[in-house]
């Protein structure tokens, strides 16, 4: 057999116990660094055992074709291949490089059992994934265009002119990217934080911030895609981020319930200093506000321990109810929307009640009265014709 078909074949033989070798070895190894408490050894062998196999057999098939080419003399084969083998390399780290982000990205926000290193949120781990990884897919691109040929001198000028371009024409991508940075190293809110903006209608858990967008889950149930320009222009609040929730009620009683007053608001305000759930290191204030229109206002102003929206509300409904005991419990009543109208002294509001008397008892004689009045006219009708019609006066 030729040396040019024998040795092709060896490599073949090579690459396959190589690939059949490396898989089982890494296979163990993989195994054995699950339990390690260590981030880095896991993701790097996950990030590098597809990739590095592949290269084996990409590896194997251009050095075979090179030698074929070389036993027939075919020059441009050789430099080809070369170059083919470079760019496949490129490509495979750079494969390997989003395999090893993406894994470290879960160790770093799920560690090992037996890593004494602290959990990283997943806002931050997804910030230093993504740029770990531009910054190593702008490199890889950078090594094949030198390796195709391109002069990094013509690239940096091109660069330079097609940036000026490119950033007229695609500003608002560029704002919304370095929105996203800025999201990123701000941390006004992190992906499951509850967020709502007042000056725009965005309310909703933050699903995803990426480097253009961020998807709001709102609680209408349709997902909000907010460009990241926007956070650097309007004021955005964090309701997650609260250590308190604050109760604000006025509550209104009767003016006739004046005198107890003072007791009500006295009681009111020991039953928010003994309650559990009020944060006794915030105010508490309560006080007989104002006179309003058709109440006397008490103004209740606390806060509460718990954050959570519907535990809150379980909360404030407990001490509202409470707060109706108290008011009952010393004779008085909330308040209702009434009016009152005074008459001057001397008229007797009893006329009326005659005057409707008289007018019904008339309405019932002229009804009773109707009938007779009404017989004459049908007597005074006229004389039947002989067909036996009636026609009445003109």
């Amino acid at each position: 057999m030729p040396g040019w078909v024998l040795l092709p074949l060896v490599i073949l033989i090579v690459a396959i116990i190589a690939d059949v070798s490396l898989h089982v070895t890494l296979k163990r190894l993989e195994m054995r660094l699950r339990e390690s408490p260590r981030r880095w050894d896991d993701p790097i062998l996950h990030g590098l055992r597809s990739p590095l196999r592949w290269w084996i057999w990409c590896t194997a098939l251009m050095v075979g074709l090179g030698i074929v080419g070389a036993h027939f003399e075919i020059q441009a084969l050789t430099t080809v291949l070369a170059r083919t083998g470079a760019l496949i390399t490129l490509l495979l780290l750079a494969w390997g490089g989003i395999r090893l982000a993406r894994r470290l990205e879960q160790r770093l926000v799920f560690p090992p059992v037996k890593c004494r290193a602290k959990p990283v949120d997943p806002t931050s781990a997804s910030a230093l994934t993504k740029i770990v990884g531009a910054i190593l897919i702008v490199s890889l691109i950078l090594i094949g265009l030198q390796i195709l040929g391109v002069s990094m001198s013509s690239i940096l000028a091109m660069g330079g002119f097609g940036g000026l371009v490119i950033g007229f024409a695609a500003r608002d991508v560029i704002a919304n990217f370095f929105g996203g940075m800025v999201v990123h190293l701000d941390k006004p809110f992190v992906v499951g934080d509850w967020i709502r903006s007042p000056e725009r209608e965005i309310e909703g858990i933050v699903e995803d911030i990426g480097w253009r967008l961020t998807t709001i889950r709102t609680f209408a149930g349709p997902p909000l895609y907010v460009p990241n320009a926007w956070f650097s222009q309007i004021s955005v609040e964090t309701p997650t981020r609260m250590v308190s929730r604050r109760l604000w009620e006025t509550v209104g009683i009767r003016y006739q319930d004046i005198g107890v007053m003072e007791a009500i608001t006295r009681d009111i305000r020991d039953l928010l200093q003994q309650h559990d759930e009020i944060d006794q290191d915030e105010l508490i204030t309560v006080n007989f506000e104002t006179f309003g229109q058709y109440s006397l206002d008490i103004l209740i102003y606390a806060f509460t321990r718990e954050t959570d929206w519907q535990r809150f509300h379980e909360i404030k409904q407990d001490i509202l109810l409470k707060i109706r005991d108290v008011i009952d419990r010393h004779g008085a009543a909330l308040a209702l929307p009434t009016s009152r109208v005074y008459f001057p002294e001397g008229i007797d509001t009893r006329t009326g009640e005659r005057e409707d008397e008289t007018a019904g008892s008339a309405s019932r004689r002229a009804r009773r009265d109707a009938p007779r009045r009404q017989a004459p006219r049908s007597r005074r009708g006229a004389p039947e014709t002989d067909d036996g019609e009636g026609e009445g006066d003109a």
